[in-house]
């Protein structure tokens, strides 16, 4: 009589709940000897730099990190048409303009206003990643009801601490979760809960993960870093030298009393300050009865440059991370987006040239609040430590050098690795992300990364 081996059981564990999460998890769920646990620190769920806020009463909304996307190569277009055959994008059509003054720098914001056609979340982008989740675990539930759906969310969970023991090859988590998960806990909240049993405890799976998939490259920042996940020394070291440099951003989400008489629903701009501004309400799904008009505004890099070296992410003293406060973002760059906003509009040599408004076109502000992006995407490739645009603060190196976000394509890196990912095979320890990516930054060089690590993970695991 013969009889046939059970399948090995995997559990793979991936840190980050952004479009490169998202789609490893994609990938990965739909082999059934995958355990996937996703684990997620934001403050409102999963999303990461796709993230979206809305207000208690729902009358303002924003996207306070990726405004859109495109999709240029034909791997992401297959996904992209899976995604809109599943109801989690639309299209995104509306009046677009850029500055008529940006010849002689690149003020292209990933294609917009000239390369369309694109793309936002059904209701807002953070529903994007959060879709494809509750697809896999929909799916599977749905599948067979006596089957247990093989991706499990962690979320309000911060990754602290990775264990490997050297005889199983397997990895332990540890970490907090609760309010000192988030990334704007004071200082003192945080170290207080560090001290007690939950941080000593495994998160997740007790018996450990065979690999973990890294998506956000903060994770290998020193420990005074708050999204630090003690990555292997060895390890952090390969990713730091990979990504080079980065770029920092800062937004600001507005509202106004009523309608402004802005005529155009997003655009480029050409200032020290403001690169691009988006009105929320333009967007499908998120203009909902009642919202008041709102706009996010995203800064240039060489503005969050600025404001990182005047007010660091590290304590020159003490070491320690200084996470973003209300009052500085909403009396610093919040202020400082709104002033280069409106003396633009309002400015013949500004983006509406002859066509600018009058101060009495633009409405009250009745809602101010910002966000400080550190690592918003990586600077491009081509660009490397003898960049003139390049400055190191708090020991972070940071670049504001531009080269057109579009369209999507493999470019020329000094590492010389053609994948989109990095990988340490003994380790079972993957970084994805477009901070990793050969691609273009941005959006579609996340997701395809975050696919193409599931997928050499998985013959890694097969064979």
């Amino acid at each position: 009589m013969s009889t046939t081996a059970s399948p090995t059981k995997y559990n793979i564990a991936i840190i980050g709940g952004g479009i490169t999460g998202a789609t490893a998890a994609q990938s990965l769920a739909q082999h059934p000897n995958v355990n996937v646990h996703l684990f997620d620190q934001g403050r409102r769920g999963v999303g990461g730099r796709t993230s979206s806020r809305t207000s208690t009463d729902a009358s303002m909304r924003w996207d306070h990190g990726c405004q859109f996307f495109r999709a240029d190569t034909d791997q992401f277009k297959e996904l992209v048409q899976h995604w809109m055959a599943k109801d989690l994008i639309q299209k995104w059509e509306g009046r677009f303009i850029s500055s008529p003054h940006n010849k002689k720098i690149h003020r292209d914001f990933f294609g917009l206003p000239s390369l369309p056609p694109f793309y936002v979340g059904k209701d807002g982008m953070q529903s994007i990643s959060q879709g494809i989740l509750e697809d896999i675990i929909t799916a599977r539930a749905s599948d067979d009801k006596d089957h247990i759906h093989n991706l499990n969310l962690f979320t309000g969970t911060r990754v602290a601490h990775l264990e490997r023991d050297e005889e199983s090859k397997r990895w332990k988590i540890f970490g907090t979760t609760g309010n000192a998960a988030f990334h704007d806990t004071p200082e003192k909240v945080v170290q207080q809960s560090n001290g007690n049993d939950k941080i000593k405890t495994p998160l997740g799976c007790a018996e450990g993960y065979d690999a973990i998939i890294l998506t956000d490259v903060s994770s290998s920042f020193g420990n005074w870093h708050r999204a630090s996940a003690g990555v292997p020394e060895s390890f952090a070291a390969r990713v730091r030298e990979r990504v080079g440099s980065r770029v920092p951003l800062f937004t600001a989400m507005i509202a106004f009393d009523k309608e402004s008489g802005i005529p155009f629903d997003a655009g480029t701009f050409d200032n020290s300050v403001l690169w691009f501004a988006s009105k929320s309400n333009s967007k499908p799904g998120m203009d909902t009865e009642g919202m008041k008009e709102c706009w996010t505004l995203v800064s240039t890099p060489e503005y969050a440059m600025e404001q990182i070296s005047e007010t660091p992410m590290q304590d020159p003293k003490t070491g320690d991370f200084i996470p973003q406060s209300e009052d500085y973002l909403t009396t610093v760059p919040g202020p400082d987006l709104i002033k280069a906003f409106c003396k633009d509009l309002t400015s013949n040599k500004g983006i509406l040239g002859e066509g600018a408004l009058s101060d009495n076109d633009i409405p009250n502000i009745i809602q101010v609040d910002a966000q400080r992006w550190g690592s918003a995407m990586p600077c491009h490739r081509h660009l490397d430590d003898t960049s003139k645009t390049r400055k190191v603060l708090s020991g972070v190196p940071y670049d504001s050098g531009r080269s057109p976000l579009a369209p999507t394509k493999l470019e020329a890196c000094s590492h010389g690795d053609d994948k989109s990912f990095l990988m340490d095979e003994e380790l079972m320890i993957l970084q994805a992300g477009d901070m990793m990516s050969t691609y273009t930054p941005g959006f579609e060089s996340a997701a395809l990364s975050g696919l193409d690590a599931a997928t050499c993970l998985w013959r890694k695991l097969s064979n």
